[in-house]
């Protein structure tokens, strides 16, 4: 109890701070070895934070991007997730600008499954899409040992957004239940597979390293460190992520 009322307290103060948002991959579901979905009737709210520096010279060019998600297993194998986004803005202009809600339905495989197959549906509310945004994306994950292997394609389309294929994979090690450490890659993909066209990075592609951990039974920090490559980057195309689980079990 002392743990999980410490994580509502720290979370509540990071939720002041400008500095929420989701990293690509939810690095805590790949240590509960199963899909993209949460565990039926836990209950789950995170915050966190992407900042990114343009140019270490110049601090006007620095951006954040942020948001706040709940998530909700509702069966085995279907989950939702209810997420608030300030898309990519220079600090003094942070404000929430998205609404997305997003279902997860856990195809092929299961808990402790050696292969997991997933259909997620986003749908999102921006000043930028008339009538909205959609993302479709199907996550496949492997397991062998202590290492999970991902590749999440994702289809973006939506009334006044450019419809494309975008998508993210990565290589992860668990040591036990409590601890993550991988290397991803991206293409076009936004950090909260959300923030359709508006990325943290400026360069086309980007490679992250992930690090996360259990802290007590209820609380889970991911820590994500992030560099663009190709047209639009350079030296100082880098950006950093974290992110604070409160996790509420059945």
């Amino acid at each position: 109890m002392k743990s999980f009322l410490t994580g509502i307290i720290t979370l509540l103060f990071l939720i002041i701070l400008p500095l929420q948002s989701h990293a690509c991959f939810d690095t805590y579901l790949f240590i509960q070895k199963g899909g993209m979905n949460y565990p039926c009737k836990m209950f789950a709210v995170d915050g966190g934070g992407e900042y990114g520096i343009g140019s270490f010279k110049n601090q006007t060019s620095d951006v954040l991007t942020g948001g706040i998600n709940l998530y909700y297993g509702h069966t085995n194998r279907f989950s939702v997730q209810v997420v608030a986004v300030s898309s990519e803005k220079e600090r003094a202009d942070f404000r929430f600008d998205d609404l997305g809600l997003r279902g997860v339905y856990n195809i092929l495989g299961g808990r402790g499954s050696s292969y997991n197959l997933d259909v997620i549906l986003e749908h999102h509310m921006t000043p930028e899409a008339t009538g909205g945004s959609y993302e479709l994306s199907a996550p496949n994950i492997w397991r062998n040992g202590g290492l999970t292997y991902v590749f999440h394609p994702v289809a973006a389309f939506g009334r006044g957004v450019p419809a494309g294929l975008r998508g993210h994979s990565g290589v992860f090690y668990t040591t036990g239940n409590k601890a993550i450490i991988g290397l991803g890659a991206e293409y076009e993909s936004a950090q909260s597979s959300s923030n359709l066209g508006k990325r943290l990075i400026r360069g086309e592609t980007g490679t992250s390293i992930f690090f996360g951990s259990m802290i007590g039974p209820n609380l889970f920090l991911q820590n994500e460190l992030i560099k663009g490559w190709g047209a639009g980057s350079d030296k100082g195309d880098t950006g950093f992520a974290f992110t604070l689980k409160v996790l509420i079990p059945r």
